[in-house]
């Protein structure tokens, strides 16, 4: 078992949570198993097997357009059918979403702030993409 308490169900532990919202960009909420190094080698970069999962909210730029979502990770390929729903459990320590047939688990590892700020973005950024299930 993990320090999570979890057991080998999980794909994996997030050690980093990023998330940014930009009025031009859109928002991206990104899990990651690898804590973030500026010093890192070339080789490492090259070679890296970092664990991630990003879910990405872009705006328009014009009124008639509609937002795209997106969902992108390492542990699998498929990609979101913008007429798909993605549904998500989230507590304390785990994080599961199911997208287009796919499911991923991911450990959590976050203060109480960084729950609150994903839980706050996925509410607000992500209501007309992301349903929340207890």
């Amino acid at each position: 078992m993990s320090k999570t308490g979890l057991t080998d169900k999980v794909d994996f532990i997030c050690k980093n949570l990023s998330i940014t919202d930009d009025p031009d960009f859109g928002c991206t909420v990104e899990f990651s198993d690898t804590i973030d190094n500026e010093n890192e080698s070339i080789d490492y970069i090259i070679n890296n097997t970092e664990k991630y999962l990003l879910i990405h909210r872009s705006y328009p730029e014009d009124r008639d357009e509609i937002d795209w979502y997106t969902v992108e990770t390492s542990e699998n390929e498929t990609e979101l059918n913008q007429k798909d729903k993605i549904f998500i459990k989230l507590n304390s320590s785990l994080f599961e979403i199911n997208w287009s047939g796919s499911k991923l688990i991911i450990g959590l590892e976050l203060t109480n702030s960084e729950l609150n700020d994903l839980n706050k973005i996925l509410k607000t950024r992500f209501k007309d993409k992301i349903i929340l299930l207890d």
